[in-house]
């Protein structure tokens, strides 16, 4: 009984592995996909005219969405590493324990 379990531990990087691998391929033909959509729609409505935002005295401009969304992934960048040095020092503390 002991002998599976040991087998079962051992398997689990490969498992895992492989799923990762998996999703992560998933994920990426998802994007694709949606990035084909997306310019199509782009290519689509670039004729239709879009109107000016106005000025508003006193207020910064809004930024782009490219910086929006480089600023939103930045900071979830920091707080998932901030998270995972977390984890991992609690992990080395159970480790001191075992």
């Amino acid at each position: 009984m002991a002998t599976a379990a040991v087998k079962s531990i051992t398997e689990i990087p490969e498992v895992a592995q492989t799923a990762r691998a998996q999703i992560l391929q998933g994920v990426q033909q998802s994007h694709k996909f949606t990035l084909d959509a997306v310019q199509a729609i782009a290519k689509t409505t670039s004729s239709l005219p879009t109107p000016e935002m106005p000025a508003i005295p006193g207020l910064p401009g809004v930024p782009s969405a490219e910086d929006a969304t480089k600023f939103v992934f930045d900071f979830a960048t920091e707080l998932l590493n901030a998270q995972r040095d977390f984890a991992l020092e609690v992990a080395k503390l159970f480790a001191i324990k075992a």
